[in-house]
């Protein structure tokens, strides 16, 4: 497989970057897997209503994000992207592996060690793609990361869709037994190309510090070990959450701030590019990450699921993104350079301010779907929403992950790519917030009828939906004229100090 890519579909790109392709598809499989099935498996398995499951899910999301600013410090300061990497892969698959046993007590300890694994691993597969350009400000890597983000919709597109009918057909335990598989692969894959490729295998980056204080395996596997059982505790005591992404908020600033004073100028001028990025992608995720939580609802009990005899489970409509980013991702790229770039690059904060206009234009749109509607929303309607959302996604992300790459100081390229995945951490947090929202004051119990009849013969409350979508569409419409209206000011001013910099030299 890895051979076919490389001679038909990656020749423009460096040597290694198939298989860290196969590796991301395989790994969001996995993980995006965890995604889809949480919120109604928890809810089937614990009892849990409506808001608990929210505010779990919210939980898991934001921790699981949050333990990427461990992964980048262990890699820049500890063990090297490599063995960082390896770490966090086996510690995802174990705890896979551990969600299999259906009771309470391995499902926190299964989620403690996926959250930490996932936050070691992810950071540093990004990092590792970067380490492929000898040159950080390669123009290339903005294709690179606009492909690398097909893989991850790879996984995501297959994972939802898999995973759910496996969950409805067979039960839970198999569709964990998957996933487990899925990240076992993915971890392999990797490996693998670590040591075949002599460019990277002899990166600096990626080896371990040697005098370093984790660098010591004894003291790593206890530092492991206790972030694992503390996780553990957090899970099981729940109501401490928003006291600890307090310290986690200020934990991670305070850190950043340490940076940007080890830095020069430039490079702080560059941090500071970051910081706006980061800022940017984290209100996009309190978006786009309703997906796993209002919007998993929304698709659960308001909207018409029926194909003849066949219910589709609510979680297949978290494909229909990925599958939309395959399709429109390469056509977008070759939009921006055949059109918009053929004389001079667009600004990366352009770019995510009309990506913000089609993410507000897609909550208008499931808004409008529930416009003197008496019946469940057709699934037409959720597509047409969910396509323009992937449209601003592609405008957002993949140039948000190339500028973090491309304005990282070396010497903190994981630490800045951890950063800028925590910003996934504060978006899940705030999209539980938002979330809760969407909840009406209509019983579970007379909602769950819905799910046999394409009839509203239970009272949801679709206007309140729609409510909540319109108020939805305006965050990020405010953004963009926000970003637009700075990135113009910018322009103005740049103009300016040129014609009074020519007239001074006349």
């Amino acid at each position: 497989m890895g051979k076919i890519l490389r001679l038909r579909l990656f020749k423009q790109y460096p040597s290694g970057f198939d298989n860290l392709f196969l590796t991301q598809a395989f790994f969001n499989f996995s993980f995006y897997g965890i995604k889809s099935l949480f919120l109604l498996y928890v809810m089937a398995q614990f009892s849990l209503s409506q808001k608990d499951a929210i505010g779990f899910f919210a939980l898991f999301m934001a921790v699981a994000y949050a333990n990427c600013i461990v992964g980048g410090m262990i890699a820049d300061k500890s063990l090297g992207v490599k063995n960082t990497t390896i770490i966090g892969g086996f510690l995802h698959v174990t705890g896979a592996a551990c969600l299999l046993v259906g009771s309470e007590a391995w499902f926190f300890l299964g989620l403690s060690l996926v959250s930490l694994g996932s936050g070691l691993f992810k950071p540093n597969l990004s990092t590792t793609v970067g380490l492929l350009f000898d040159n950080p400000q390669d123009p290339r890597k903005d294709k690179i990361f606009s492909t690398l983000y097909i893989a991850m919709n790879l996984g995501g597109f297959a994972a939802p869709l898999v995973c759910g009918l496996i969950a409805k057909n067979w039960g839970w335990k198999q569709a964990f037994l998957l996933i487990a598989l899925m990240f076992l692969i993915a971890i392999c894959l990797f490996y693998r190309r670590i040591n075949a490729n002599p460019a990277l295998k002899h990166r600096k980056e990626l080896s371990s510090f040697e005098g370093n204080i984790l660098s010591n395996p004894v003291l790593m596997t206890i530092f492991l070990v206790a972030i694992v059982y503390l996780q553990y505790l957090l899970f099981e005591h729940r109501s401490s959450f928003n006291h600890l992404m307090g310290i986690v908020a200020l934990v991670s600033l305070a850190y950043l701030g340490k940076i940007v004073c080890q830095c020069n100028r430039q490079e702080r001028r560059d941090v500071f590019s970051i910081i706006v990025y980061i800022i940017c992608f984290a209100l996009f995720c309190s978006l786009f990450e309703q997906a796993g939580s209002s919007l998993m609802l929304f698709y659960e009990h308001a909207v018409n699921r029926h194909i003849m005899n066949f219910v589709i489970p609510a979680s297949s409509f978290m494909s229909l993104g990925p599958v939309f980013v395959l399709i429109l991702s390469p056509l977008i790229v070759l939009f921006w350079e055949k059109i918009l770039e053929r004389n001079k690059r667009m600004n990366g904060l352009t770019k995510i301010g009309i990506g913000f206009l089609w993410v507000s234009a897609s909550f208008w749109i499931l808004a409008l779907s529930t416009c003197g509607n008496k019946t469940l929303v057709s699934p037409f309607w959720i597509a047409g929403a969910i396509f323009l959302q992937t449209i601003g996604e592609l405008w957002i992300v993949p140039i948000g992950f190339s500028n973090v790459s491309k304005f990282s100081p070396p010497r903190f390229r994981s630490l800045m790519m951890s950063f800028w995945l925590m910003a996934i951490a504060y978006g899940h947090y705030f999209a539980g917030f938002i979330a809760y929202l969407s909840l009406s004051e209509t019983p579970s119990s007379m909602m769950s009828s819905l799910s046999a009849s394409s009839e509203l013969t239970s009272p949801v409350d679709l206007a309140h939906y729609g409510a909540f979508f319109f108020n939805l569409s305006l965050l990020p419409f405010a953004l963009a004229v926000g970003l637009l209206l700075y990135v113009g000011m910018k322009r103005c001013q740049n103009r300016l100090g040129i014609k009074r910099g020519v007239s001074a030299l006349s």
